[in-house]
């Protein structure tokens, strides 16, 4: 997904569960782009610190807080404003799902989910996020 001669792009990836992870990794890698995984909202945060990611893949629940607050702090960061953020969940309320609309959720993808439908998701979302970068 990386353009000829650039870097490669970057994918943080805020999940609990290491099978859901080693899938996301996989297809991740597949499209050319690193994957930074970690299991919480603190250790995102402390990622989000040293790292600017191209796209964001955070899981609803998780063990210190949601993937809604997670796209919350990239909202209001100076650096991250613009990353789009993909919400994975396996149960959300439609007032959840509502906020995370508000908060600037990219896409939202329910589990389990189509492999391809992930791929799609993060193609996209690298693509707007190139033509945005471009502008």
């Amino acid at each position: 997904m990386a353009a000829p001669n650039s870097n490669p792009a970057i994918i943080l990836v805020v999940e609990s569960d290491p099978v859901t992870v080693a899938t996301i990794r996989t297809l991740v890698e597949e499209l050319g782009a690193i994957c930074l995984a970690v299991s919480g909202l603190q250790a995102a945060q402390a990622v989000l610190r040293q790292a600017i990611p191209d796209v964001v893949i955070a899981a609803y629940e998780l063990a210190d807080g949601t993937g809604i607050e997670l796209i919350s702090q990239l909202r209001l960061s100076a650096s991250h404003r613009a990353t789009p953020a993909i919400l994975l969940t396996g149960h959300i309320r439609t007032q959840e799902l509502e906020r995370a609309v508000m908060q600037g959720m990219y896409a939202f993808l329910a589990k389990p989910f189509e492999h391809q439908e992930l791929v799609k998701l993060v193609s996209a979302a690298l693509a707007e996020n190139v033509e945005r970068v471009r502008k």
